[in-house]
């Protein structure tokens, strides 16, 4: 989809290509009936460049290709009244460009707030090193715990206070719906536990939603739109989101698992190959139970956690299946999982997702 778009514009840049090699009369095109000026053809120019860089900066992902696409259209569209009888035909290519600008600008705003909500969450976490500077003294962990992190990799003087990861995978919105591709950025504080998670789901051909999940001082929030422009879901101050937010943060653990020592976490033993983690902040708190394999790998994560928000607000059984493991900057990790409810009517397979990138600090 991309690609077609970048030669569509391309092609359309182009065609404005003519009216200054006929401006400075540079061949024949029997086609443009009308009289260019040079200054008419250094304008038709102009259009083509700015078409050729937001085909480019589209491409290559800039956030700016909007913008300079608005702009192109604006002058293309300026240029094709001038010279109506030779060039009106390009106003429908100009329309069809402006369907994909539109939701293209909104995904500019979508962004841009959620980078300010990162530089938050990332300040927030400054704060809280800043006050922890008095060592506390371990805590005492399971025994398959405490072999999860020595098998992991981590040790008591690389603990983990951000981390960034990519993601890409698959989703759907009920048990019998169609699986949709999607790509995720998240990022986390572990010293002020929060996220922030950003994803774009493709659901058919051109058509998008934009996703943010976070959780920032106990306080969980969800945000759906499509096309980045028409709010889908809004779930913020109601029954079950900072709850269902806290759970995430816990399970998710698995991915910097220096966490598990942090004070807002505790743990109780079930058994040889389970534990018990308890997440509290301020008077809220969750939980949820790891389970592990012989080598201490965490193989699957479960919780009671809340599936709707607000009146419909239910807490249904939540499943992370870990289905393989890998190593990123010496800590291995699950980098392959599968998410379901395990609800009264059956199974619900929700999500599979996969880890492509992560740093820590």
């Amino acid at each position: 989809m991309k690609l077609l778009l970048a030669i569509l514009l391309l092609v359309h840049g182009l065609i404005h290509l003519l009216g200054f090699l006929k401006a400075f009369g540079i061949g024949q095109y029997p086609m443009l009936s009308g009289q260019f000026g040079r200054v008419h053809g250094l304008i038709w120019l102009l259009s083509f460049l700015l078409f050729f860089l937001t085909a480019f900066t589209m491409y290559f992902n800039h956030k700016l290709w909007p913008w300079l696409g608005l702009l192109a259209i604006i002058i293309s569209q300026i240029l094709i009244a001038i010279s109506w009888a030779d060039a009106k035909y390009g106003t429908w290519v100009n329309l069809l460009l402006l369907l994909v600008i539109i939701p293209g600008m909104g995904e500019f705003f979508f962004n841009k707030k959620v980078d300010s909500e990162v530089k938050l969450l990332n300040n927030l976490q400054e704060v809280s090193i800043e006050k922890s500077v008095v060592s506390k003294p371990e805590k005492a962990l399971p025994p398959i715990v405490a072999d999860w992190l020595k098998n992991a990799g981590i040790g008591t003087s690389n603990s983990i206070s951000k981390v960034y990861l990519t993601q890409k995978g698959e989703m759907r919105t009920r048990p019998d719906g169609k699986w949709m591709s999607f790509q995720a950025e998240q990022w986390f504080s572990i010293k002020d536990p929060g996220f922030i998670w950003k994803t774009r789901v493709q659901m058919l051909g051109p058509v998008f939603l934009s996703g943010r999940d976070k959780l920032i001082r106990g306080k969980g929030r969800m945000d759906i739109s499509l096309l980045s422009l028409i709010p889908v879901v809004r779930a913020e101050n109601e029954r079950g989101i900072d709850e269902a937010s806290m759970t995430r943060f816990l399970a998710e653990m698995i991915w910097f698992p220096s966490a598990l020592h942090e004070p807002y976490i505790s743990w109780e033993s079930i058994g040889t190959h389970k534990a018990r983690a308890d997440f509290t902040y301020g008077d809220q708190s969750v939980s949820g139970i790891f389970s592990f394999n012989e080598k201490a790998e965490p193989v699957a994560f479960e919780a009671m956690r809340y599936m709707e928000t607000g009146e419909n607000a239910k807490l249904e059984k939540w499943v992370i299946k870990n289905l393989s493991f890998k190593t990123f900057n010496g800590i291995e990790i699950p980098d392959k999982s599968e998410i379901l409810w395990d609800l009264e009517e059956g199974e619900y397979h929700w999500l599979t997702l996969e880890i492509s990138e992560i740093q820590y600090d």
